[in-house]
């Protein structure tokens, strides 16, 4: 804009000079020339020594048809409701925005390092809950549907040069690297199975090769940890490599298609837990000599993730793409990571109840025959995504995914096994909009306090129709 107003401002004085006298026209255009090329070169020096900021995202219309009344718009790593209740008998149908979204992003060059500074928000905030039937502090479904809370999802700031990249703030967590393998789903994400978790970090990683063919990334990250009664940082480490001269067309139902390359990743989390016992040692009662107080537990996961072109496209090419992604994770404790989710667990182990004491997430870990252990947790997805050429905007992708504890019944859980299955098609009408319709069905199953998978006693399933609709900007 500023570019802009001064050039006109320019040119306008040079015509309007060149109807004066006492110049000849040929020394006005050669002035007017070199004025304008100064004044362009002046302004993009500026450019490139100042900020920029660019505001971004998408407003996001959900109708949303379930056949029980377990979830909102987000499934997370939520159940499926039980069969003979209200919410798992039941259908409803939603209509939200609660999805739309907008971001600022600011940058600028500082001593050779490409700084930029970026903050997201979306609508889905954690305010009083929606359920049913509704209940005493519960949000009415008015004020849920039509006045949502702002809820922060990105703010971070993020420095590169040379191939280092230095990151401070709320930001995709190391473990699963990233958005490109999470399931591509209309739906809200996330759904059963895949790692999706934003938290705060600071992280360090290098990449050495060259960003036109082989690549590969280490790096690590401090995170915040996922109990407030530790004192050490949840540790990560990932490497990932790359091969950038392999490329499809890969993207999330509310971003444009980009081409994305072949990449394996590996992940390895760690996370600390700590707890004040007053269960007596060995018995007897309890006294300031035998109280098991300072215990603590790591628990860790890994993660392999795989995007592959099996039908890559070169940049610039209105041809068709199709690409495969999967990904699998095993560890204990690390439900924190899918969203926040996971499987119950014991929320709260009291004093009385149980002689133990913690804050604890859901699904973190619970109390059994005197010991404290972590849930054990496996998750596996796997998608194709067909990409019509550019031209058509058509876009089909096809998923499961599943998230499994062997151990959780017997550790406070009531369930042991999620899953998902799906398929989608998008279309996009212009560079700015999409539309999406999608089929899901979702599986829990039930199980008894004895973690057996034979005393399985319910299988609940919910299916969803969902047709979105996305406006870009």
């Amino acid at each position: 804009m500023k570019r802009s107003w001064l050039l006109s401002l320019l040119v306008a004085a040079a015509l309007a000079s060149l109807n004066m006298p006492a110049f000849a026209q040929s020394d006005s255009m050669e002035d007017l020339n070199s004025a304008v090329g100064a004044l362009t070169s002046k302004v993009n020096a500026l450019q490139k020594q100042g900020l920029s900021v660019e505001v971004h995202g998408f407003v996001q219309q959900d109708v949303i048809n379930d056949s029980t009344q377990s979830f909102n718009e987000t499934v997370g790593d939520a159940s499926v409701a039980k069969n003979g209740t209200v919410a798992g008998d039941n259908g409803y149908t939603q209509y939200s925005l609660r999805n739309s979204r907008i971001d600022f992003l600011a940058k600028s060059d500082f001593g050779g390092w490409a700084t930029k500074g970026y903050m997201e928000g979306d609508f889905l905030g954690n305010g009083n809950a929606l359920a049913y039937p509704a209940g005493a502090g519960q949000e009415t479904e008015q004020k849920f549907f039509n006045q949502p809370i702002l809820r922060l999802r990105h703010a971070y700031l993020q420095a590169d040069n040379d191939g280092w990249t230095i990151l401070a703030g709320q930001y995709w967590s190391l473990f699963g690297w990233n958005m490109d393998y999470v399931l591509a789903t209309v739906s809200e994400a996330p759904t059963m199975g895949p790692l999706y978790f934003r938290t705060p970090q600071i992280r360090i990683a290098k990449t050495f090769g060259d960003d036109k063919g082989m690549q590969v990334q280490l790096a690590a990250s401090a995170e915040k940890p996922d109990q407030i009664d530790s004192q050490v940082p949840n540790i990560n480490f990932g490497i990932r490599w790359t091969l950038n001269d392999v490329k499809g067309e890969f993207c999330q139902s509310t971003g444009a298609p980009k081409l994305m390359p072949l990449s394996v990743g590996l992940g390895l989390r760690n996370a600390d837990y700590s707890w004040n016992s007053l269960t007596p040692v060995g018995g007897g009662a309890a006294n300031s000599a035998n109280l098991n107080y300072n215990q603590s537990m790591w628990g860790s996961a890994v993660a392999a993730d795989v995007l592959l072109p099996v039908l890559p496209v070169a940049e610039g090419k209105d041809d068709p793409s199709i690409v495969l992604t999967g990904e699998w994770t095993m560890g204990a404790g690390d439900t924190d990571a899918f969203n926040g989710g996971g499987f119950g667990g014991n929320t709260a182990l009291s004093t009385t109840s149980t002689g133990f004491g913690a804050n604890l997430d859901p699904g973190i870990g619970g109390f059994t025959a005197g010991n404290f252990n972590l849930i054990q947790l496996q998750s596996l997805t796997a998608q194709i995504q067909i990409a019509l050429p550019k031209s058509i905007g058509t876009i089909v992708t096809a998923g499961y995914g599943e998230i499994f504890t062997p151990n959780g019944l017997p550790l406070g859980n009531t369930v042991n096994d999620d899953r998902t299955m799906f398929l989608n098609v998008m279309q996009d009408l212009t560079p700015a909009i999409r539309v999406g319709l999608e089929y899901a069905n979702y599986d829990t199953h039930y199980g008894t306090a004895f973690g057996n998978p034979q005393y399985l006693q319910w299988d609940a399933v919910d299916s969803r129709v969902q047709l979105s609709s996305w406006y870009r900007f």
